[in-house]
């Protein structure tokens, strides 16, 4: 009877035990996310609410102007007239005014934490960007490149105001308005005075002072992933409203609550954090972050540290690149020789590549001047330059007119190198 006594009690203990240790790990499971949403301040001033009116009002102004969404796809033709190039443009001109006005204010997002919100206006930003390019066509045609490099400078500084302390989407919306104004730009590069020159390099300085680093967007990205495992833990409109969905539709809270979503966000902000501190070196100094190991962090955060996430590498150089050689085209228009070095040019301070951490390779000789950056390769192509759409895998130098081939591959050949003058 003793025997069978202590085995029952044994038996119970163990059952109790099981059942606590259990419960403890479920409570754990279940934990809400304990580390804080990074806050984000915000300026008196802000610019950006009003960037915000202007994409409704140019959405009323597309709906009710007749024929401008076909006027639009002449204008993506690069055998675009004149006539059509000035229709387009004087048919934005009201908003133009507007967004031109704000770009002396301070800008930070304010709809951060909506993924609605941050997707939804893409499109009109992305339009203001090629309104701004047909300008700079039609400047050059008719020889105002000081009104090319304004416009030059509009895109830059508005590209820069929709994305601040935006996560990675609005990011890569500004990096598609940076590419259409600056491959807009460069075609004409050869038309520039000496004082369009200077001008460009003016801008490029401006840029470079109010431009949002790779690192302030992961930063961007850190608190909107915190603050979406908040919002998957609480549910109801804290969830509607980060993901645009209808309160009440989505997944049931019991279901979200079991995903550890605790361990979740500890690992995302260590994992982030690094990766920031990461981003703040040269493209190719950089040293992987860390795996996730979590489930959700495994399917939201690894492409964001894979070295073509950071798009501004590329776009950092080519605009830094641009300055260089206006700078270098000027000083030969004045001297009626090249510079024998960047700095002679009085562009030292741009003369650093964000890819490799050094400067730029800068050859003057007989049929103008070389100017380029090793790539992402890091290595000396003699300015041969890299395939654009596999500028972060093929081999090849990166120079300030990019070289596209339709269909390229793994055995597409660096293309010719270009001479500027």
């Amino acid at each position: 009877m003793r025997a069978r006594n202590l085995w029952f009690l044994v038996f119970g203990a163990l059952v109790f035990l099981t059942l606590m240790t259990g419960s403890i790990l479920f409570l754990q499971w279940t934990a809400p996310p304990d580390v804080p949403i990074p806050s984000l301040p915000t300026p008196p001033d802000n610019a950006y609410p009003a960037l915000l009116q202007l994409v409704r009002k140019t959405q009323h102004l597309q709906a009710s102007t007749p024929g401008l969404q076909q006027i639009a796809r002449r204008v993506y033709q690069p055998s675009a007239g004149v006539s059509t190039l000035r229709r387009y443009v004087a048919a934005y001109e009201p908003v133009r005014r507007e967004y031109r006005k704000l770009l002396s204010k301070p800008s930070v997002a304010t709809d951060w934490d909506s993924m609605t919100a941050i997707i939804e206006p893409a499109a009109t930003f992305r339009e203001w960007a090629r309104v701004e390019a047909a300008d700079i066509r039609l400047a050059f045609q008719e020889g105002d490149d000081a009104r090319a490099a304004d416009d030059l400078r509009t895109t830059l500084l508005l590209a820069e105001a929709i994305r601040n302390g935006a996560p990675i989407i609005r990011y890569l919306v500004g990096e598609a308005m940076i590419s259409i104004a600056t491959t807009t730009f460069t075609r004409d590069f050869a038309k520039l005075s000496p004082a369009g020159c200077d001008r460009v390099v003016q801008v490029v300085r401006e840029w470079e002072q109010k431009r949002v680093p790779f690192w302030q967007t992961l930063e961007g990205e850190k608190r909107f992933t915190i603050a979406m495992y908040h919002a998957m833990y609480e549910g109801g409109e804290r969830m509607a409203r980060q993901f645009g969905t209808p309160s009440g539709a989505g997944i049931p809270r019991y279901m979200v609550r079991i995903m550890n979503l605790r361990a979740a966000t500890r690992e995302a902000a260590r994992i982030y954090d690094k990766a920031i501190a990461e981003a703040k070196k040269p493209l190719l100094q950089r040293k992987p972050p860390g795996t996730p190991g979590h489930p959700l962090n495994q399917g939201l955060m690894t492409t964001v540290f894979s070295r073509s996430a950071d798009k501004s590498a590329v776009s950092v150089t080519r605009l830094r690149l641009l300055a260089c050689a206006a700078a270098v085209r000027a000083y030969r228009m004045r001297h009626g020789s090249y510079p024998r070095t960047l700095a002679e040019a009085g562009v030292a301070d741009l003369n650093h590549d964000p890819i490799t951490g050094g400067e730029f390779v800068y050859r003057p000789g007989a049929k103008g001047f070389l100017l380029y950056s090793r790539g992402v390769d890091g290595q000396d192509d003699g300015g041969k330059r890299v395939e654009e759409s596999r500028i972060f895998q093929a081999k090849g130098d990166i120079s300030l007119i990019s070289y596209s081939v339709p269909n390229a591959n793994a055995a597409t050949p660096p293309g010719a190198e270009v001479w500027l003058r």
